[in-house]
């Protein structure tokens, strides 16, 4: 089984929330994630925070770990924009979806009801 975890997983795993330790546990399992779900992960820990250095050191934690961290390249980009009618996601969504896609994942683990309906089953940790 193959699992992509979506930013906001990563967000609530390093932030205070009720969710927090069951997105720790998610992040020490096998999953795949892009680069851009680092980046957006990033970005919002730092606001949360309000602690740049932190968020940092927790998005290179990740790439300490066992997990794969796909690039986001010129393939994806194209293969996400012939998709555009297909999925009603927006860009940065639609991106992380056709990821998952395209690398055979059976779980895509996120709190992000837009992805319920489609192809491979959105679950909470």
């Amino acid at each position: 089984m193959k699992a992509f975890v979506d930013a906001n997983v990563m967000v609530k795993a390093f932030t205070e929330n009720p969710d927090k330790e069951k997105c720790i546990r998610c992040l020490k399992k096998d999953f795949m994630t892009d680069a851009l779900c680092l980046v957006e992960a990033e970005d919002v820990i730092s606001i949360i925070k309000k602690d740049h250095a932190y968020a940092s050191s927790c998005i290179k934690s990740l790439l300490k770990s066992s997990a794969v961290i796909l690039p986001v390249g010129v393939t994806l980009l194209f293969e996400s924009s012939k998709r555009v009618d297909k999925y009603k996601l927006d860009a940065f969504d639609r991106i992380h979806y056709v990821a998952a896609l395209l690398n055979n994942c059976t779980e895509f683990i996120s709190y992000d009801k837009d992805f319920d309906g489609l192809e491979i089953k959105r679950i909470e940790p």
